[in-house]
């Protein structure tokens, strides 16, 4: 992900709104890139400034902002976690049915070959 694009999904961070695949590429480019932590931190500011005029937002925002830090990376992880368990299960049923048939076509051979 390059500078524009993150620029472009800070909004989409801030309020929420992940997509694994944006995410992740995007938390990889602002852990490398000072210039976009930066305009990431400020818009927060911003954003966690508004929320607390309002009343939806009461804790600081430094560690507001290392909440939704925190609340990116498990997202990432839970993410991470499906994949693998659904890649497991998906191997484990494909081998589960492809034994299934196999023992049901070697049963029936000795019926096919006298």
């Amino acid at each position: 992900m390059n500078c524009l694009e993150a620029r472009k999904y800070i909004y989409d961070f801030i309020q929420g709104n992940w997509e694994e695949d944006r995410l992740e590429d995007f938390l990889q480019h602002i852990k490398t890139c000072p210039d976009c932590k930066e305009e990431l931190r400020v818009t927060h500011m911003i954003y966690h400034g508004l929320r607390s005029l309002d009343g939806k937002e009461n804790m600081p925002v430094d560690r507001s902002y290392r909440k939704m830090e925190e609340e990116a990376e498990h997202f990432l992880r839970l993410g991470h976690f499906f994949s693998a368990v659904r890649i497991s299960s998906e191997t484990l049923v494909f081998w589960a049915l492809f034994f299934s048939l196999f023992y049901f076509i070697l049963g029936y051979l000795p019926l096919i070959f006298r």
